[in-house]
């Protein structure tokens, strides 16, 4: 018999918060809304689901929680970082590693590193997967 923590609510919750602010504060300054919708189909949608349905390989444990908490925010610096930088051997390897390390857990992540090397030509504000920056309540 084996022992193993369970994640806690708030590592599950930051999970989503996480996979929300790639998907709507990184992604859409680099990614197509076609591309989005491609990535919608293997994530699911984040908010209607339960943390457990959105990665099949995900069990709950404090392990697992703290590995893809980890492997989101390695690739979320590593796509912030290339806004400055230019691309290393140090920056393929940290953003591949993670990405592996996301496939295990059940979250595909189908984007190469040199698409977060430039911008896309989309304004920010046309695509339908950006934030949006005021609302209103009807």
């Amino acid at each position: 018999m084996k022992v193993v923590y369970a994640s806690t609510p708030e590592q599950e919750d930051h999970i989503d918060e996480l996979i929300i602010y790639l998907l709507t504060d990184v992604l859409p300054h680099y990614v197509t809304d076609r591309d989005m919708e491609k990535l919608d189909l293997t994530v699911g949608s984040i908010h209607t689901k339960g943390i457990n349905e959105t990665f099949s390989y995900y069990n709950g444990t404090l392990r697992e929680a703290f590995y893809i908490i980890s492997s989101l925010q390695s690739i979320i610096a590593v796509i912030e970082a290339l806004q400055e930088e230019t691309v290393t051997a140090k920056h393929r390897t940290i953003f591949n590693r993670n990405v592996t390390m996301l496939e295990e857990y059940g979250f595909h992540f189908p984007f190469p590193l040199e698409q977060f090397i430039k911008q896309n030509n989309t304004p920010y504000s046309f695509t339908k997967y950006g934030k949006a920056a005021n609302e209103y309540l009807v």
